[in-house]
């Protein structure tokens, strides 16, 4: 037999349960760049990739569950498949920093790169968005041009072309 107070009160229940893990509590572990807008994306991902190559930490090997939350398959494939070219001929380059500057390979230039970080000029057209990365006093450190896309409501990091000064 159908009892209507017992059916109200799982349903209660089932609201509350449900209203308070979608919604998110203060404090929660959920990532803030699965949710965050292209800038928010590209500084988050940033911070940590210059953590990570300033503590020794390869991003492709040791790093790729968090490299993945950031960035689309196919640049990461790209990437290791131009690496790989590079590398046959000798040659040696990070394609996510082709810094003008002194490179954050150890802990004590993570403070530097770090510090300065900014994001403009982020355009978004529907599933695609564009930004300026700029590291150091005035983009001193480095500059790149950052195209993203959104996966699945994610913005993910799909292209980075360096911004070198202009000569005067």
């Amino acid at each position: 037999m159908f009892n209507l107070a017992r059916y109200l009160t799982l349903l209660l229940a089932l609201i509350i349960i449900f209203s308070s893990t979608s919604v998110g509590a203060p404090g929660t572990s959920a990532s803030s760049a699965e949710a965050g807008s292209p800038e928010l994306v590209v500084k988050e991902f940033y911070k940590w990739y210059i953590h990570s190559v300033s503590h020794k930490i390869d991003p492709f090997k040791a790093g790729k569950i968090t490299l993945k939350k950031y960035v689309t398959l196919r640049f990461i494939l790209k990437i290791e498949r131009i690496a790989k070219e590079m590398a046959s001929e000798g040659y040696d380059g990070d394609y996510f920093l082709e810094a003008q500057a002194s490179y954050p390979d150890s802990p004590d230039l993570e403070d530097e790169w770090i510090k300065n970080i900014s994001v403009s000029n982020v355009t978004v057209r529907g599933t695609t968005a564009t930004a300026v990365i700029s590291f150091g006093d005035d983009g001193k450190l480095a500059r790149e041009r950052i195209s993203l896309l959104q996966e699945g409501g994610i913005w993910k990091i799909d292209n980075v072309k360096a911004i070198y000064p202009q000569a005067k």
